[in-house]
């Protein structure tokens, strides 16, 4: 029999590849942690999927979607930071779905079409089952009559249950036979539902939701529904009832700029205050709550944005867009955005300056990126109302920025980076020394090579009169430091070849050139 795969019928083909791929995927992932084998893994399911589809019949933003996953499936690996892991884990399948459905536009119906698609995959495989069977006559009746007597045999399960629950001596009477079958049940169950069985059945689900397609129509459906311009909806009237008349677009109209009236002053107040108090020669007095100021006051500022987009949203929903009287409406909300751009500028002024006293982290550059989400968010807002764009346009052009901002933040070792600018800081008595040991194993080799800075700074905050980190014995730190090289050599020596990152390695080679591991100990 020829093995030539132009000769396998279609039905067998999806089974064979979905084995196969869930073989590879057992291989890979089984008790192994993600690094090697995630980028293996997404350059697999990436060459079949073009292999299928073609460059050339994938969608724009099913191309977007690729590059972007390129980009964090490869810095999985050189920087084996957890947010390139997590993007990239995320990202394989919102451009699985992109490629099964060439006409979805946004990654908002995309993560909804690939959750419907895993869900289905039980029914799915099912079916291809059932084709299968059904082409070989020695099966094909036992197929028929198996499918056939899952209802009645569900139903007659559901009444004696039923009849247990109602007839106490029905229940004793069963009572014996029941217990005894539950307990050959969970043998048979313990024997054959082992771990590394429900690893392999959880495998067959993701590479057939990953490879094939089993999602409805519905949720393109419900996309479709939606365009980037906003369509006018008229409300036809019988010809023989008098127009309706303008008066609640009208009230809307004027409540809205009497809101925006007062809105705008406020704001003006409080950006002329920051841009006098924060932009501009800003200090930090004696006594003074850095951290209440940039803390609660940032997030406060933020939620303030956050609000003032959902109100401008609220006004300008409907026809109101269209009404020939709202100008000077419009107007007050533009004038309103361009304020909270201003805010925003301050809040980041906010976050900057509190850099500049204790230093940097993570929370403080998630600050950053969200904030810049929120910037684009104002922008895209803007332009709504410019061009009358729909609510659709907005959600999917800002989930596109997210995307883009997560894809950008994989391609820098963020641990090492803050690190690196910490160390530097000219504040020196003011550093979160404890951060340093909270953050990857990836920054040993640089703390090493800069202990003599780690204890300058622990002196300076010694001086301090309010001191508030932890380790300012540089014996106590440099255990501490010693434990955690310890921990990675152990975890670098049990790694395997599915566990290779380029991060370690050079952690590891790092650590040996500064004479702290000896290459030639296993």
């Amino acid at each position: 029999m020829s093995t030539d795969p132009s000769t396998l019928r279609p039905a067998l083909l999806p089974p064979i590849v979905v084995l196969s791929a869930a073989i590879i995927f057992d291989q890979l992932f089984w008790e192994h942690d993600l690094a090697l084998n995630l980028l293996l893994f997404v350059a697999m399911v990436v060459s079949f999927l073009l292999w299928r589809f073609g460059w050339k019949g994938l969608s724009v933003p099913a191309r977007a979607a690729l590059l972007g996953l390129v980009v964090t499936a490869v810095m999985s690996v050189v920087h084996h930071t957890p947010i390139a892991l997590v993007a990239t884990v995320l990202a394989l399948p919102l451009f699985a779905a992109l490629a099964h459905e060439p006409q979805l536009r946004s990654l908002v119906y995309a993560g909804p079409w690939s959750v419907s698609n895993f869900l289905l995959v039980p029914i799915g495989l099912s079916d291809q089952a059932g084709g299968l069977l059904r082409e070989r006559r020695a099966t094909r009746s036992g197929w028929r009559w198996g499918r056939a007597a899952f209802v009645p045999v569900l139903i007659v399960i559901v009444f004696f249950m039923l009849y247990r629950t109602g007839n106490p001596r029905f229940e004793h009477l069963t009572a014996g036979f029941l217990d005894g079958l539950w307990q050959v049940v969970a043998d048979l169950m313990a024997e054959l539902l082992t771990a590394r069985v429900i690893f392999f059945l959880y495998a067959l689900g993701v590479c057939a939701g990953l490879l094939y397609r089993f999602a409805p129509k519905a949720v393109l459906q419900w996309e479709q529904q939606w365009t980037d311009a906003l369509l006018r909806r008229r409300v036809k009237r019988p010809h023989w009832l008098a127009p309706r008349a303008m008066d609640p677009l009208e009230r809307e109209r004027r409540a809205g700029i009497v809101l925006l009236v007062l809105a705008n002053a406020m704001l003006l107040v409080v950006n002329i205050i920051d841009i006098g108090w924060v932009w501009f020669g800003f200090t930090v007095p004696e006594d003074f709550n850095l951290k209440q100021f940039v803390h609660e006051g940032t997030w406060t500022l933020i939620a303030s944005i956050l609000l003032s987009m959902v109100v401008v949203l609220h006004l300008f929903r409907g026809n109101q867009n269209f009404y020939w009287r709202n100008p000077l409406l419009k107007m007050l909300a533009f004038v309103w955005i361009v304020q909270n751009l201003v805010l925003g500028v301050s809040v980041f002024l906010r976050n900057w300056h509190y850099i500049s006293f204790h230093g940097l982290a993570a929370k403080r550059i998630g600050v950053i990126v969200f904030l810049a989400l929120v910037l684009v968010g104002l922008i895209t807002l803007f332009l709504k109302l410019r061009h009358r764009r729909s609510f659709f346009y907005l959600l999917r052009v800002n989930a596109w920025a997210l995307f883009i901002a997560v894809i950008m933040l994989t391609t820098v070792d963020w641990s090492g980076f803050i690190t690196r600018v910490n160390l530097k800081h000219s504040n020196a008595n003011e550093i979160d020394i404890d951060h340093y040991l909270e953050l990857g194993d990836h920054v040993l080799p640089t703390l090493y090579a800069n202990l003599e800075r780690v204890e300058e700074q622990m002196e300076r905050h010694s001086r301090n009169r309010v001191r508030w980190v932890r380790h300012l014995d540089p014996g106590s730190f440099r255990a501490q430091l010693d434990a955690r090289r310890n921990r990675f050599l152990e975890r670098h020596a049990a790694r395997v070849w599915q566990e290779w990152n380029l991060a370690d390695d050079r952690t590891y080679a790092a650590l040996v050139k500064q004479g702290l591991v000896d290459p030639t100990t296993p």
